[in-house]
């Protein structure tokens, strides 16, 4: 139980400090984008390597990720501050947003294909190799 907490702590001070790196990196290096936006390339990262994510991190972000919905909804009620400006340039904010989605999709996919070919590759070699041996007699 308290190893649970630990972790769960732990966990949570580890993404504290990555945000408070990322808002650090955005202030002093003037970078134009969003400090959790740089967050997240930090997290990813460090989480590349290791090829899993941590106890820690897991148990820390599973509340945070449960209720999502709660750390949207200030940007949702913005949109509404600023209705006149999107009806002003909705042609804009179409083309913006089909744009944006075609491609997230296009490279979705293409990723999701390489990676998955490399799986097959693997279970293919894998089975040439199980063959080999039962023909051996191995």
């Amino acid at each position: 139980m308290i190893r649970t907490w630990v972790r769960g702590i732990v966990g949570f001070t580890a993404l504290c400090c990555i945000y408070f790196i990322s808002l650090f990196c955005v202030h002093y290096f003037l970078i134009p984008f969003p400090p959790a936006l740089i967050g997240i390339f930090i997290l990813l990262i460090f989480l590349l390597p290791q090829r899993k994510v941590p106890t820690a991190l897991t148990q820390s972000a599973r509340p945070l990720l449960a209720h999502m919905g709660l750390f949207l909804l200030p940007a949702l009620i913005s949109v509404l501050l600023y209705g006149d400006l999107f009806l002003q340039h909705y042609m804009a904010l179409i083309i913006a947003v089909l744009l944006s989605t075609i491609v997230s999709l296009g490279i979705t996919l293409w990723l999701s294909q390489r990676i998955l070919s490399g799986v097959q590759t693997a279970e293919q070699v894998t089975a040439s190799i199980t063959n080999e041996r039962k023909d051996n007699g191995e």
